[in-house]
């Protein structure tokens, strides 16, 4: 009876589904969880590159007409990305700082993404720091540019 016990391939489907169904939800979950998180985060990630750009057209005209030197009027540059993350940031992007030196702005935030599948594992949202660099130009300064 053992024997025919151990050859009676009689309900072995249900018990590769009872062990592989888990392993699929969790790939599933990983996947659906994983693409979202990406695509919240490359939002999050243009929209602090682009409050940097924006911030980077905020040059000291009086010291460039002086001087013919393309550098940040700091202030308003701040201003500026201030203003664009505020306007851009869909309720998910908190910003965490502005940098401004005569040649560069910083823009650091943090964006809290809301989970889909993680929530079953009582994950309900995770952080991540995006930052945005830009240069200031005007002009053209040489040919060929």
């Amino acid at each position: 009876m053992l024997k025919r016990w151990m050859r009676d391939q009689r309900g072995s489907f249900l018990i590769q589904t009872v062990i592989l169904f888990p392993l699929m939800m969790l790939l599933i979950g990983l996947v659906l969880d994983g693409g979202w998180m990406y695509w919240q985060y490359r939002r999050a990630e243009v929209t602090v590159n682009a409050a940097a750009q924006a911030a980077s057209h905020a040059i000291d005209i009086n010291h460039f007409r002086a001087t013919d030197e393309v550098r940040l009027h700091n202030g308003q540059a701040v201003a500026v990305a201030n203003d664009f993350i505020q306007l851009n940031r869909r309720g998910q992007i908190t910003m965490t700082g502005i940098r401004a030196s005569p040649h560069q702005i910083i823009v650091n935030a943090t964006a809290k993404i809301p989970t889909i599948f993680f929530r079953l594992a009582g994950i309900r949202s995770l952080t991540m720091n995006v930052e945005g660099k830009a240069y200031p130009a005007f002009g053209i300064n040489h040919e060929g540019q």
